[in-house]
């Protein structure tokens, strides 16, 4: 069901990839294991991956990494060879991101092609429920609930009620 594929390239580069190789990278490493529709979407500061696998669609969001803010300086020149350096850092920044991101995914399939998982298991908390929220929106509130209230949550009336 799941086909294998090869990655070492990918490893050997480095953080000289850009971002949009280790995108095209995750795209087809799910394709090869039999997703369909896979799609990227960005707004903002997040980025958003979608498929469809084993019967099942699936949406990963993840927070983009962001300008740390640093303060202006003074001088013209010293400001624009700063922006500079800060433009070099946002991308080196990203690029490690996002090939951080390739190597998770990899790894989630490479477990479920050896059988040590299935995919709905590797990608639970992003699995798509009816209602278009993922397991993971419908639960971080019932997990902190039980947390606060040291409580073990009753699963079934949290997420019906869709409150902590």
């Amino acid at each position: 069901m799941m086909a294998t594929f090869d990655t070492r390239s990918f490893y050997t580069r480095g953080d000289s990839l850009s971002v949009g190789d280790s995108r095209e990278h995750v795209e087809r490493a799910l394709m090869n294991s039999g997703a369909t529709d896979v799609r990227f979407s960005q707004r903002g500061c997040l980025s958003a991956i979608a498929f469809r696998a084993c019967g099942r669609q699936f949406r990963i969001v993840i927070s983009l990494p962001q300008p740390n803010g640093t303060p202006g300086v003074q001088s013209d020149v010293v400001e624009a060879h700063g922006q500079a350096v800060t433009t070099k850092a946002q991308e080196l920044s990203a690029r490690r991101f996002w090939q951080a991101f390739a190597f998770s995914t990899d790894a989630k399939l490479a477990a479920v092609a050896a059988g040590v998982a299935t995919l709905e298991s590797e990608f639970l908390a992003h699995v798509v429920l009816p209602g278009n929220r993922t397991v993971i929106d419908e639960l971080e509130p019932v997990i902190a609930s039980a947390y606060r209230s040291g409580q073990r949550p009753s699963i079934g009336n949290a997420a019906s009620r869709g409150t902590d």
